[in-house]
């Protein structure tokens, strides 16, 4: 009797699943858990991303998709490649990433996605926010359903939230915090983001895809799942969240199986300071921004410092004080069970290691989704967040020495480590776009499925 295809079951058929994600580090390694749990359970997944993405998506099971027309960008260097950009500041430089990057890469996103479609024929594409433009053309061209897969805090607008952009937190007098979002909301769609929101639907109209009618910043949202992989006690509440976005807790790469830990790693955990981990991230890489700053600030605290540059060379720093080392890259999964505080310049998948782990956190950013993450840091209670592009080493110092000092830190970060605990990320994930891959059968038929798609050119 001959064996079951990998698409098959016992009486079903397997969903074949599409991602894509920018090869920017905080935009890929979300996705990694996801990957992996599909194809455990027996799921063929494709994956495309940049070429430097290969061996990580390999690793997953996935196969990987290369980008043909779209832009591999080397997004720890953008400044170089944008002439301009680094000369923007705050929500000037969260304006020209929008206009600059994000909206003129998705002709070349929908060319690819439609070239690989046509070849791999998936079920669904899961694709997070700067491929949603893309997907959405997607599914209008073919019918092909798509699920987004967030990898920051939510942006759609609400009466409830304040704008996405501007690092606010939402005001304890409900009437007051509506009428003062709706306020912003109106007020920045008609000045601020109103060039962006031009050139969104520019594009559109060049490619000749429907616009969304909530703009550039709903166009992210897919009509049908949004997974997003946090919890509802780090982000402000909506009355109106879309019935479609559901929190399925972090998804954080497990340590590398041939991981090599640093030379002084038994003298840290013999050391009885406190662990202060202070990172960079991959994007914004500057260590004078906030690592050098930290170093400074600390190096006469009864703490040991570790400082991970997330790029640039140690050695390509000044001296590092009596009291810290540092390193490129250290894996959070192995490191952060050992850390007592976190200082960080805001990125998502960081913060959420550290959450994770109970471990107070001083978020610290003025640039890309920096400034909210850092509200939501002092919003939710986890820890202190600092609107600043470059840290003060006298402030840094303060914040340390509170989320040292102060219990009610360490108990808040450790009721959100519980609370991530109980929502098994990956698995979850799973069973929902799984879910939603059964649904397009059950409507279509799976010889619908693949006739919809021969529709798509290769």
């Amino acid at each position: 009797m001959p064996r079951a295809s990998a698409r098959e079951t016992v009486g079903a058929i397997m969903p074949r699943f599409l991602i894509a994600t920018l090869p920017a580090d905080g935009h890929f390694s979300p996705l990694l858990p996801l990957a992996t749990e599909l194809t455990r359970r027996g799921h063929e997944v494709f994956w495309l991303s940049g070429q430097a993405k290969r061996a990580r998506v390999e690793a997953t099971g996935a196969a990987f998709l290369p980008f043909i027309d779209a832009w591999d960008l080397d997004f720890g260097n953008l400044d170089a490649t944008f002439p301009g950009r680094a000369e923007a500041k705050g929500v000037a430089r969260f304006k020209y990433d929008m206009r600059e990057i994000f909206i003129k890469m998705v002709p070349d996103q929908i060319a690819d996605l439609e070239r690989h479609v046509a070849n791999v024929r998936p079920d669904l594409l899961i694709v997070e926010p700067t491929f949603g433009g893309a997907a959405a053309a997607l599914e209008e061209r073919c019918g092909l359903r798509w699920a987004t897969f967030g990898i920051g805090p939510l942006m759609m607008p609400s009466p409830d939230a304040p704008p996405f952009g501007l690092g606010l937190t939402p005001l304890a007098h409900r009437t007051l915090n509506r009428a003062r979002n709706r306020a912003l909301n109106t007020l920045i769609d008609r000045t601020l983001f109103r060039s962006v929101d031009a050139d969104y639907r520019a594009m559109c109209a060049r490619v000749g895809i429907s616009p969304n009618p909530g703009g550039l910043f709903a166009a992210s949202l897919s009509p049908h799942l949004y997974l997003h992989p946090s919890v509802p006690s780090f982000e402000y509440p909506r009355s109106n969240l879309p019935a479609q976005v559901c929190f399925v807790g972090p998804h954080l790469p497990a340590a590398p199986a041939s991981t090599e830990l640093p030379e002084w790693w038994g003298e840290m955990l013999t050391d009885e300071r406190p662990v202060v981990l202070v990172t960079q991230g991959t994007v914004a890489t500057d260590p004078d921004e906030l690592l050098t700053p930290t170093l400074r600030a600390l190096e006469h605290e009864p703490v040991q410092v570790i400082a991970v540059t997330g790029g640039p060379e140690p050695t390509l720093l000044p001296p590092a004080p009596a009291n810290a080392r540092v390193a490129r890259y250290i894996p959070f999964a192995a490191l952060m069970p050992h850390v007592d505080v976190y200082v960080t310049n805001g990125g998502y998948g960081g913060l959420h290691f550290a959450m994770s782990h109970g471990v107070p956190v001083l978020s610290v950013g003025a640039t890309e989704d920096k400034p909210d993450l850092a509200a939501r840091v002092s919003w939710s209670g986890v820890g202190i967040g600092m609107r600043a592009q470059w840290a003060r080493p006298d402030k840094v110092r303060a914040a340390v020495r509170r989320l040292l000092d102060e219990d009610g830190f360490r108990a808040r970060a450790q009721e959100l480590a519980d609370e991530m605990a109980a929502c098994d990320g990956p698995a979850r994930a799973s069973e929902l776009v799984e879910a939603l891959a059964a649904r397009r059968y059950a409507a279509a038929g799976a010889g619908s499925v693949s006739g919809a798609l021969a529709g798509v050119s290769a």
